[in-house]
């Protein structure tokens, strides 16, 4: 199957046209990756993010009490852009928990992407920031709910 017709099949891609799909494809690769592997560390370098299109990874973070699992991601899931966008460490680490495949977008890959095609990559941005503004509104969310049970200050 092309990369194409993977993309096109996900949520992400929705609102994009056949050709406009084409068109990123190209700057994508695919990759296998074996159960168990790290996929990245947290405080690596973001200089790529990822398209689950098979599989299921996990999402851990470091902390005072060692490594928490924050959840897990399945097909279609788009992981590793925020420092891909931002081009600070990783956050996080991601794990594959089965053999998955993914399609890989280097920071390198979107520079070209918007020298060669700038309003595919602005259509691409600009689903990326809605999908980063999800997050976090959902996270707000779940931290305002949090807060809320552990009473009023006094």
């Amino acid at each position: 199957m092309k990369i194409a017709d993977l993309l096109d099949e996900l949520e992400l891609f929705r609102e994009f046209s056949f050709p406009e799909i084409e068109v990123i494809a190209r700057y994508l690769t695919f990759e296998e990756v074996d159960a168990s592997k790290t996929i990245f560390h947290e405080g690596d370098p973001g200089n790529f993010m990822l398209i689950l299109i098979e599989g299921r990874i996990s999402i851990f973070k470091g902390g005072e009490y060692g490594r928490q699992l924050l959840c897990h991601e399945q097909r279609g899931r788009i992981v590793g852009e925020m420092a891909l966008l931002d081009q600070e460490l990783r956050s996080a680490s991601c794990v594959a928990d089965t053999q998955c495949e993914i399609l890989v977008l280097t920071s390198d890959g979107l520079k070209k992407m918007a020298s060669d095609s700038p309003a595919v990559a602005y259509h691409f941005m600009h689903s990326l920031a809605r999908l980063l503004s999800r997050r976090l509104r959902r996270a707000s969310g779940l931290m305002a709910d949090f807060l809320s049970g552990m009473g009023a200050p006094e």
